[in-house]
C-alpha cells in the first residue's frame, strides 16, 4: 500500500481500525483501541495494553506497556507498573521505568518526574539536570521555565539559571520573547530576561503571525511585537491568529477578524474552531457543523462534536457514534458504535 495516504481510527462493534479517505477498510476492526497516525506510526490497544503499528496494520513495537506516549525527537514515554521510561523507534528500552512522570522530548530534553521533584534528562537517558524542580516545562528556544519555590525562572539545558525565578507565571519563548506575569500584571521579556513589553496586561499570549492578543480593562486586543496596540481592545475575549484569521468573541458569540480587525465572520455563534481546508468547525445552538471562511454554512449543524479536516475528510460525533464526512457533508464512514 502507498504509506503515503492519510489513515483515519473507525469503530465498528467495538473494535477499532483504519480506512482511507475514501472510506475503504484499510487496517481490519480488530483493535480495543485506536488513535491517529502520527507520522507513520499509529498507538493501539489490545486488551488492556498499548503499542504501535505501522500503516500496514502490522506491530511495529508489540502492545505490552500499560501507557504509552506518542514518539518525538525518536522517543516515547512508556508506564510499567505504575512507572515511565522511555523507548526508541525500534522500540529498545532506552530508560528504565523508574519515574512518576515523563514529559516528550524537546529539543534533546525532556522532563521527567521523581518522587515530588522534577528535573531533566538527554537522549541517552542521563540526568543532565537533576529533579529539583517543583514544576518543570519543556525547552523551547534553549529555555526551560522551572518552579524554584513559589516562583518561575527559566534555565539553559545544562541547568544553569538564566532568568531569575521572579515571575508568578511563564510561557515558553517563541520569536525570541515570552509572556510572563509579575505582581498580577503581564508583560514580555527576551531570553535575557530583560523586559521588552512592559507589565500592563491583566492576560496576554504567545505571539503567533507577528500578534498577540491581550486584555485590558476587560476587553481584548492585539499588539505586534513592539509592543504597539494593532488592534484596539473591544473583544469579550480574543485567540491568536492562524492562516490570517483569529476567533473572537463579543457578547457570548463568537465570530473570526483579520488582521486589520475587519470582523469578516460575523459574532453569531456559540463556538468556533480553527479553519482547516478551507472550512471551520462552527457550532450552532447546540449542534456542529462548518461554515466557510465569511460564514457562510456549508455543512448544517448536526453534530455533537466535529474535527478539523485531513485530506478532505473530518471526523464527527454523534453520541458515542463515530463516522467521517467528506467537504460536502456526505458520510465516507456512517456512524458507528
Amino acid at each position: 500500500m502507498n504509506n503515503e495516504r492519510n489513515l483515519y481510527p473507525v469503530k465498528y462493534k467495538k473494535r477499532y481500525g483504519y480506512i482511507d479517505n475514501k472510506g475503504n477498510v484499510v487496517i481490519e476492526c480488530i483493535f480495543n483501541y485506536a488513535q491517529e497516525f502520527e507520522g507513520e506510526l499509529a498507538i493501539v490497544g489490545i486488551g488492556e495494553k498499548y503499542g504501535f503499528i505501522n500503516k500496514d496494520g502490522g506491530f511495529v513495537i508489540e502492545p505490552k506497556y500499560d501507557e504509552v506516549q506518542q514518539f518525538n525527537e525518536g522517543f516515547a514515554a512508556i508506564k510499567i507498573e505504575g512507572k515511565k521510561g522511555y523507548i526508541s523507534l525500534s522500540g529498545n528500552l532506552i530508560v528504565e521505568p523508574k519515574y512518576e512522570e515523563a514529559n516528550g522530548f524537546m529539543e534533546g530534553r525532556a522532563a521527567v518526574k521523581s518522587g515530588y521533584m522534577w528535573g531533566y534528562i538527554d537522549s541517552e537517558g542521563t540526568e543532565v539536570i537533576p529533579p529539583k524542580y517543583l514544576d518543570a516545562n519543556d525547552f523551547s528556544e534553549g529555555l526551560a521555565a522551572i518552579q524554584i519555590g513559589g516562583k518561575i525562572a527559566y534555565i539553559d539545558k545544562d541547568g544553569k539559571v538564566i532568568i531569575d525565578a521572579i515571575y508568578d507565571y511563564a510561557y515558553e519563548f517563541n520569536c525570541g520573547m515570552a509572556p510572563v506575569c509579575s505582581e498580577g500584571k503581564y508583560g514580555y521579556i527576551n531570553n535575557k530576561g530583560k523586559t521588552i513589553i512592559q507589565f500592563r496586561y491583566n492576560v496576554c499570549a504567545e505571539f503567533n503571525e507577528g500578534l498577540a492578543p491581550v486584555e485590558m480593562r476587560e476587553k481584548y486586543g492585539y499588539i505586534d511585537c513592539s509592543g504597539e496596540i494593532i488592534i484596539k481592545p473591544r473583544f469579550q475575549w480574543a485567540d491568536r491568529f492562524y492562516n490570517g484569521i483569529a476567533v473572537i468573541c463579543e457578547n457570548e458569540k463568537y465570530g473570526c477578524i483579520d488582521k486589520s480587525g475587519n470582523i469578516i465572520i460575523p459574532t453569531k455563534f456559540e463556538d468556533i474552531d480553527i479553519m482547516s481546508e478551507g472550512l471551520i468547525a462552527a457550532q450552532i445552538g447546540e449542534k456542529w457543523g462548518y461554515i466557510d471562511c465569511k460564514g457562510n454554512i456549508v455543512i448544517e449543524a448536526s453534530f455533537e462534536e466535529a474535527y478539523e479536516f485531513i485530506d478532505g475528510i473530518a471526523r464527527v460525533e454523534v453520541g458515542k457514534r463515530i463516522g467521517y464526512i467528506n467537504k460536502l457533508g456526505e458520510y465516507v464512514w456512517k456512524l458507528q458504535v
